[in-house]
């Protein structure tokens, strides 16, 4: 391969010359060697083969070669503009495949600056010599081989032996190593890789796969771990290649123990460990896997202090680092420690006021016999400020169901302030036993009197649970979309008011209409329509008929239909939903539902959980379900407390055929946790998978969904015939 490149670099006095295979997992063309001159670190790392805009892409695909001029690769940058990095100036391109009839290796490029003409021989010739290559990867290829790209370019001297050194750093088995010991262009080219992605990264575990990415993988690191000091003690942010009880084993160690990573931030030194033996004598009270030998402890540095540590592990024994590589990486890990502070900061912020904006939602709605209720909450993007949806469900006096929701203008801590001072006035005014819309007056005039500029927009609708009547009012909202248990719309013919704030002696109207038992509605926020793309009348019709369509499934499984197009962490705007399903009036004396809750991190709870079953299984008369019961409630239960963080709801509701179970919690995001690269099966069945095994295979059917302020998880066991 040096030969071809450097023969063909001669001939048409490029000024670049790279070869581009296909990586291992055959998605990307990566640069895995390139001539060392003053614009080799300007190569385009790695290339998509499906993206023809790409004369190495074409090359690739049609297996011809291509020769793209000056015009031609500025086209490339306006299709593809991060490509302007790589064609920021005039140039001629010309690729050649490296394939075979029975094999695509990947392609070999040339620049040439200023650009030029090429002839039709030197196009010929380029291509005669990366045949050649391509037999010769062939054979190798059938020898067992792997002929792949890699995640640092080998780069060589342009002219034979004049650099002694190419082919060193391929001692150790880590053949990568070669790319970091030849020239300065390769140190320039890692450092303006990394300096670019971790530019563009935002969230910690980005910065970390970025890291394994540019300083594990290329200098032979097997594993990684980054932590940073917090209160004096170590915070793992994240590791690759390593298991949870690895990483455990680290987390919260503290700043007065003598542990490797401590040693390296306190002293602000390297830790060079060449076998077990070594790392033993110094740490013998410490466990290590026998089967990695040598370990690399480097200081995190960031504004002039030592903020971490960042420790590297070896499969092979032997110094794994020399003395440039080291340099290369402390200068590398500044960038990294720097972007790891940023967005650990920028994490743990977006955490507390997602927690702020969480907190203002009900912690858990109320459990009837004649109604089910369940409630869908999603915030906008990660890169949006927290915003003002907000909805609840209130007993009335009268015994009745409310249910509220409402969206308060813009995407601020305003917003969500102001959310909460409006969902409280609401719930007030309902909890006097006012009409929707008399409490729809009553907040407008408030919120109209307070210090701000912002609006809203509100629905207020009442379910007398006895008659099935429905009375609701709107400000400024869509109204409720309800249809009867055969799926039939029911409209209450509302006529919608001003949104609150706006016009101090605003009136609004309210409409009833009767629903059977069976009968579905959803309250919801604009958030939730696609209103970009079909309008508002169309996202909400097109929102009706999905609810028409599937009002007969389970309400948690039709929540989750209805939000399947809301898009997560890229939607533009906060959504909120809630449904309510009418059972029909019951007489509480005969109804079959009941409710228990465990308090957080009581685990001793789980038991007298157990003992709640087998009382309330002996007053249903179907004790004989109590062993399935407990077991999978057991297993829901814990990992409930383990992992939310919060207190547990336990909801039963027994049908003639069939026991629903539904556990909630009331936080779907704990603190920022530790990202786990690499995390394999073992770990995850470890965590949560052997709980849900148990619950697939003693359930009729189950699901885990997230539900407002937290999530449920819910399943039902049939009831034998008797």
């Amino acid at each position: 391969m040096t030969s071809a490149l450097r023969r063909m670099y001669d001939r048409l006095g490029a000024s670049t010359g790279t070869v581009y295979l296909v990586s291992a997992e055959r998605r990307m063309l990566e640069a895995a060697m390139t001539v060392d001159s003053p614009l080799s670190f300007s190569i385009t790392p790695a290339i998509d083969p499906e993206n023809l805009a790409w004369p190495t892409s074409i090359a690739y695909r049609t297996g011809q070669v291509v020769v793209f001029d000056e015009r031609e690769a500025r086209r490339v940058a306006r299709h593809s503009p991060a490509a302007v990095v790589s064609i920021a100036f005039p140039m001629t391109v010309v690729c050649a495949p490296l394939r075979t009839s029975r094999h695509r290796f990947g392609i070999i490029g040339l620049r040439c600056v200023p650009p030029r003409p090429i002839a039709e021989e030197e196009a010929a010739y380029v291509l005669s010599i990366a045949d050649e290559l391509a037999v010769e990867l062939e054979n190798l290829a059938d020898q067992g081989l792997p002929i792949e790209g890699a995640s640092v370019p080998l780069f060589i001297s342009s002219r034979p032996g004049s650099s002694a050194r190419e082919g060193e750093g391929r001692q150790h088995g880590r053949p990568e190593a070669a790319a970091t010991s030849v020239t300065g262009s390769s140190y320039l080219y890692q450092l303006q890789r990394l300096s670019t992605e971790l530019t563009a990264a935002a969230r910690v575990r980005d910065i970390l796969a970025i890291a394994y990415a540019h300083i594990a993988r290329p200098f032979g690191g097997q594993t990684m771990t980054l932590c940073l000091v917090e209160e004096e003690r170590l915070h793992v942010l994240g590791a690759a290649g390593l298991s949870r009880e690895e990483v455990h084993y680290v987390e919260g160690t503290s700043l007065g123990q003598h542990t490797p990573e401590t040693d390296t931030i306190n002293n602000v030194e390297v830790n060079i460990f060449t076998s077990i033996e070594e790392f033993r004598q110094k740490y013998p009270d410490l466990g290590i896997d026998p089967e990695r030998c040598a370990r690399a402890y480097l200081p995190l540095i960031s504004s002039g202090r030592a903020v971490g540590c960042c420790s590297l592990e070896f499969d092979s024994p032997g110094a794994p680092l020399s003395a440039e590589q080291i340099a290369l990486l402390m200068i590398m890990l500044e960038q990294v420690g720097h972007s790891l502070e940023r967005a650990r900061s920028y994490e743990i912020d977006h955490a507390l006021k997602r927690i702020l904006q969480r907190g203002l939602l009900p912690r858990s709605l109320p459990h009837l016999p004649e109604a089910v209720t369940t409630a869908r909450y999603f915030p906008a993007g990660e890169q949006a400020e927290v915003g003002g949806d907000w909805y609840d469900v209130v007993t009335l006096p009268d015994g009745g169901l409310g249910l509220v929701i409402g969206d308060v203008q813009g995407h601020s801590m305003e917003a969500a302030a102001l959310m909460g001072q409006l969902r409280s006035s609401v719930r007030a005014y309902t909890t006097e036993g006012h009409g929707p819309a008399t409490v729809l007056e009553r907040s407008n005039r408030l919120l109209t009197e307070l210090d701000t500029d912002l609006y809203a927009t509100c629905c207020c609708m009442w379910l007398d649970l006895a008659t099935g009547t429905v009375t609701a009012a709107t400000a400024g909202h869509p109204e409720p979309l309800i249809t009867d248990a055969g799926g039939r719309p029911i409209r209450p013919c509302l006529t919608p008011g001003p949104p609150l704030g706006i016009d101090k002696r605003a009136t609004y109207q309210q409409s009833e209409a009767q629903v059977p038992p069976g009968a579905v509605a959803a309250l919801f926020t604009d958030g939730l329509l696609d209103s970009r793309r079909l309008g508002t009348d169309g996202a909400i019709q097109r929102l009706a008929r999905r609810l028409a369509e599937n009002y007969g499934e389970d309400l948690e499984a039709l929540a989750d239909r209805m939000i399947s197009n809301h898009g997560g962490g890229q939607a533009h705007d906060d959504a909120a939903l809630v449904l309510v399903r009418y059972e029909g009036g019951q007489s509480h004396k005969h109804s079959r539902i009941a409710r228990a809750s465990v308090q957080r991190h009581d685990l001793q709870g789980v038991s007298s959980v157990r003992d709640f079953l087998r009382d309330l299984l002996h007053q249903w008369n179907v004790l004989p379900l109590l062993d399935e019961l407990a077991l999978t409630v057991s297993e829901v239960v814990t990992n409930a407390l383990i992992h939310a963080q919060s207190d547990v709801d336990l909801r039963l509701r027994a049908y003639p055929d069939r026991i629903r179970v539904e556990v909630r919690d009331s936080d779907p995001y704990p603190p920022v946790p530790t990202a786990l690269l690499h995390d394999d099966a073992r770990n995850q069945e470890a965590e949560s998978g052997r709980g849900l095994l148990i619950v697939d295979a003693l359930t009729q059917t189950w699901g885990s969904s997230p539900s407002g302020r937290g999530k449920t998880t819910w399943f039902e066991i049939g009831i034998p015939d008797k």
